[in-house]
């Protein structure tokens, strides 16, 4: 039997980050409310033309791989801590819940898809 020629690569022009405790608190992205609020608040943390997408894995709530443009001017501002303290404008019980963005291990959106989510 032949071998199953190689995927050919695609160009990827966007950068892939692991924020570790995403807002909300806990979050379900099963659900829709929980989606939508994760990606406001990465929206108010870059101009949202420059988020993409994210990607969920249920089996790991407490991280969430975010897919940004790569022309995206002060990419570096998103990594490190994000106080929600800072970001929230009532945070009431979640002012001491901070949120860590780091560089993703997997570069392209195949790899997030085949091994991240």
């Amino acid at each position: 039997m032949p071998k199953r020629a190689k995927t050919p690569e695609i160009p990827d022009d966007a950068k892939y980050l692991t924020v570790v405790h995403p807002y909300p608190a806990r979050p379900n992205m099963e659900l829709e409310a929980h989606r939508r609020d994760f990606a406001r608040w990465i929206a108010a943390c870059i101009d949202p033309m420059y988020f993409r997408a994210f990607y969920h894995k249920p089996t790991s709530p407490g991280s969430v791989i975010v897919e940004i443009d790569e022309t995206l001017p002060d990419f570096k501002c998103l990594l490190g801590m994000h106080k929600w303290s800072e970001i929230l404008v009532e945070p009431r019980n979640e002012a001491h819940f901070v949120s860590r963005v780091f560089y993703c291990t997997w570069n392209s959106d195949r790899d997030v898809q085949k091994n991240g989510t």
